[in-house]
């Protein structure tokens, strides 16, 4: 890989250490680079150790033809070859410079030019440990199916809940309306999107004002919401028209538009060593 190519890498590269308890240590990874970075198009390293995931991560975009070149700090995480305990991991090329600082078993990953970055380091209290390019592993692509889909359900959870849905809306609206949402559950890719547009679309042509409607189109913004941010739902419970409590277990890297989708007066509960968020509501009247 040319000095250039490399720089681009590196200079967009992030790692990090996060506890990753009993959860999927990829899909943590994931779910917090998607928060930093905005993306799902990922290329990622993970080591576990003790508890932790150590990774690096990098959109996808800037690796290009570069996929399969070897990353040589990834040989310097901890319990790999080049490990030396705390301090300063640098590579140093003609015009830039790369280091990854392990301290306290957190890390950090800087890339600059190498006077920038030299003069920033020399106020760390670390030792230096030199990287020589050639060593280490490749950065590999996030498959896109982890990345939407918690281990609670598995791969069902979207045919599940899409299925709820458009059973539902047969029910009120009638046989040929679950015909045509039908076609989207069977197609070859899953769409979730797709499916709740389509319901969204026939809920519109009924009148607001009708119950069935009403509860219909809460339980189906609810669950598409749960679906799309990989979440599942524990319990669910709508009494009449206006009174509602649930308990849904999101990843913890949702924004806040997943939670207003939601509904007020809703709670939040961190389970960080998981990398999940648990969201209660209890019974309020809507307004």
């Amino acid at each position: 890989m040319s000095d250039i190519s490399m720089k681009s890498v590196y200079a967009n590269l992030i790692a990090g250490r996060l506890p990753v308890g009993s959860a999927s240590a990829l899909r943590v990874v994931g779910n917090h680079a998607y928060a930093i970075l905005g993306t799902n198009r990922l290329h990622v390293h993970i080591t576990v150790r003790s508890g932790y995931v150590y990774y690096f991560a990098v959109e996808s975009r800037w690796m290009g033809s570069s996929a399969g070149t070897l990353i040589p700090f990834i040989d310097c995480l901890p319990g790999k070859p080049q490990h030396q305990g705390d301090g300063i991991y640098l590579l140093s090329e003609s015009d830039y410079s790369a280091a990854l600082i392990i301290e306290a078993g957190n890390l950090q990953f800087l890339c600059n030019d190498s006077e920038i970055l030299s003069e920033h380091l020399l106020g760390l209290d670390l030792p230096i440990h030199p990287v020589k390019p050639g060593g280490g592993e490749v950065l590999s692509s996030i498959p896109q199916a982890i990345l939407g889909v918690s281990e609670r359900v598995g791969g069902w959870v979207q045919k599940v809940s899409m299925a709820i849905l458009a059973g539902s809306t047969a029910i009120f609206l009638g046989i040929h309306v679950f015909g045509a949402v039908q076609s989207s559950l069977n197609a070859q890719h899953l769409n979730v999107r797709a499916v709740e547009n389509d319901l969204n679309a026939t809920l519109e042509k009924v009148s607001i004002q009708q119950p069935l409607a009403m509860q219909i189109s809460r339980i189906q913004q609810v669950s598409a919401t749960v679906v799309r941010s990989g979440g599942w739902i524990e319990q669910y419970h709508l009494q009449g028209e206006h009174r509602e409590q649930f308990e849904i277990v999101l990843p913890s890297w949702v924004s806040q538009d997943y939670l207003d989708q939601l509904g007020r007066d809703v709670v939040t509960d961190l389970r960080d060593l998981e990398g999940l968020l648990t969201v209660r509501k209890t019974v309020v009247e809507k307004k």
